[in-house]
């Protein structure tokens, strides 16, 4: 079961490895990127940057709907960089309950709808896509932090 998705263009740092996992008590972090999952040294840092007693699995997006299939009674962390990847993972037939819009930082092209969160056009698509289908999409840096409607602020 997916416990929480978070997207944030760090993926595994300091707050996902301990504040979100502490709160949300998972299992497994899961992070689901077609290019890092193809690169071993990218793969090892993160592997490293997971709290001892969790697995962590660094994987692409086919993988990820597959794994998650496969080991339903396990709770999950996912944790992309953007929100294109959450899209392609539903098409295939996972639910997503709700996704935390953690840290998609600023590039040109984007432009800020919080103080960590910039977006493109590209990706304001994808989240109308997902909250199209019911997501519920909370924008928060930590999970004390107070919950904004990120379609709101779109």
């Amino acid at each position: 079961m997916i416990t929480i998705t978070r997207i944030d263009e760090r993926l595994i740092h300091g707050q996902v490895a301990f504040a979100w996992t502490t709160a949300y008590k998972v299992d497994v972090v899961m992070v689901v990127d077609n290019e890092v999952s193809k690169d071993d040294f990218q793969k090892s840092l993160l592997e490293m940057a997971c709290p001892a007693g969790l697995k962590c699995l660094v994987v692409d997006d086919e993988k990820a709907v597959k794994f998650l299939e496969r080991n339903g009674n396990k709770r999950f962390f996912i944790v992309v960089k953007e929100p294109g990847v959450l899209v392609k993972m539903m098409n295939n037939g996972v639910t997503f309950d709700s996704i935390n819009v953690g840290g998609i930082y600023f590039k040109e092209g984007r432009r800020q709808l919080s103080k960590t969160v910039y977006v493109d056009d590209a990706m304001i698509e994808d989240f109308k896509k997902l909250d199209a289908n019911g997501v519920a999409l909370d924008v928060r840096t930590t999970p004390s932090d107070t919950s904004e409607d990120l379609m709101k602020l779109i």
